[in-house]
């Protein structure tokens, strides 16, 4: 006898059968045991939803951040210094942390203009072609920064916030935890 001989054969039925086999049960979780686990907010860390604003707050806050590609300092100057923004926290908020960011962003500009020059210098020019790009990064960030106040969020800007803040340049809102 040999090997197949000795091995039963399926035929067309069986084989059906056979994979048509129930599956294993599987416990399903209902979606409250699923959003049990998840965390409360989808926000990201260091960013949570402004209460009481106005689309008026939104906007401010916004052009204080989008401003600062094409006419720096000039809305959030505006902003500090009228009366009915001035009295608005979320307006505030935005307006120093966005004239904080333009200064982080012209001291990015210098150290990007030596490392420019030197770069062209170094390479008779043909890395000039290229390098001209570095100047265009802080725009990226502003338009981000613009976008998520327009979106009614307080947020942190990593570490210029803190220094804002321990300079006291910049008071925490609440519900800022």
């Amino acid at each position: 006898m040999s090997a197949d001989d000795m091995a039963p054969e399926e035929g067309p039925e069986e084989a059906k059968s056979s994979k048509n086999a129930p599956e294993p049960e599987v416990e399903e979780e209902t979606v409250d045991e699923i959003e049990e686990g998840l965390p409360e907010s989808t926000e990201p860390v260091g960013v949570w939803r402004a209460e009481d604003t106005t689309d008026n707050d939104r906007l401010m806050a916004a052009l204080a951040y989008a401003s600062q590609v094409v006419v720096p300092v000039l809305v959030p100057a505006v902003m500090l210094l009228a009366e009915e923004s001035k009295e608005r926290g979320f307006q505030k908020y935005h307006a120093i942390q966005s004239l904080g960011f333009l200064v982080a962003a012209i001291i990015y500009q210098v150290l990007a203009a030596i490392v420019y020059c030197g770069l062209s210098a170094a390479t008779g020019g043909c890395l000039g072609c290229v390098l001209w790009v570095i100047f265009l990064l802080p725009v990226a960030p502003a338009f981000y920064y613009a976008y998520q106040a327009y979106q009614g969020y307080y947020f942190k800007i990593p570490f210029l916030t803190d220094f804002l803040v321990n300079s006291k340049w910049l008071e925490m809102p609440p519900g800022s935890e």
